[in-house]
């Protein structure tokens, strides 16, 4: 296998996509495209450091997408959990 920082970095932007799918309070579907997503660029970066020969093409953005996508599911988690509290409150309350 050959390991460059590309194949390196798209392992660990799969492996964040996947782990983040794993965090509470996310909905099924986006638990589903994480774990999608998360599992192509595990693939394609090992297929590529499987390769001897050959140039294959890593756009930037796969770089960028799963922390955006990480975060957009830590926020959605944070505020599914704040509102879940804040009907708990309420119904303590009444």
């Amino acid at each position: 296998m050959n390991w460059s920082a590309y194949e390196v970095f798209s392992l660990i932007s799969g492996v964040v996509m996947v782990g983040v799918a794993f965090a509470p309070k996310v909905k099924a579907s986006e638990r589903f495209w994480a774990v999608v997503s998360g599992a192509f660029l595990i693939g394609y970066a090992i297929y590529v450091a499987n390769q001897t020969s050959g140039t294959f093409y890593f756009p930037w953005i796969i770089f960028v997408i799963p922390f955006v996508a990480a975060g957009y599911l830590v926020v959605q988690a944070v505020s599914r959990s704040r509102e879940s509290d804040d009907r708990q409150n309420d119904d303590q309350a009444s």
